[in-house]
């Protein structure tokens, strides 16, 4: 049931970066189309852009955190004992959700502040720009605080299975 759920959120939040980078590709297009066919720029698609690459960057490091695809040094950690392998996994763990918790945080402080704040090209409030940093950020800490538990489940079937 667990596991459904959190194929529906990853889902979700695959879809939505999709779209975040089709609307990037659509207004650029029609900024330059604009700007160098009718000679007129768009006064707001350069902040939409500014805006919807930042949910897209937020919302993109919880996807490649999830399938393994940012920079690692297991070229060094594979030289140490099995021991001090999952010591280091479970430092890297509890790293990146200090991490996810200190954006979630600080993200929720910023928002407070930018609440009463309008963009000036769109006129739209600042903390719902703000919004994809505080998304992103707590759905990176459901993914580590997932991949950890499943690490910890895999580890304890491996002993068991080695005790038998």
């Amino acid at each position: 049931m667990l596991n459904k759920v959190f194929k529906y959120i990853d889902r979700t939040v695959e879809i939505t970066v999709v779209i975040i980078f089709i609307l990037l590709v659509i207004v650029g297009s029609m900024q330059v189309f604009n700007r160098f066919v009718l000679n007129q720029s768009l006064s707001w698609s350069e902040e939409l852009q500014k805006y919807a690459h930042i949910w897209l960057v937020f919302l993109t490091i919880p996807i490649a955190y999830r399938r393994g695809s940012h920079l690692g040094m297991q070229v060094l950690t594979k030289k140490f004992s099995l021991k001090i392998q999952h010591a280091l996994a479970i430092f890297n763990y509890i790293l990146w959700l200090i991490l996810a918790a200190l954006l979630m945080y600080y993200t929720t402080v910023i928002m407070k502040v930018t609440r009463f704040q309008s963009s000036p090209g769109l006129g739209i409030r600042m903390d719902y720009i703000y919004l994809g940093l505080l998304l992103g950020s707590t759905y990176l800490f459901i993914v580590v605080l997932r991949n950890m538990l499943n690490s910890f489940f895999i580890l304890k079937n491996d002993k068991s299975k080695g005790e038998e």
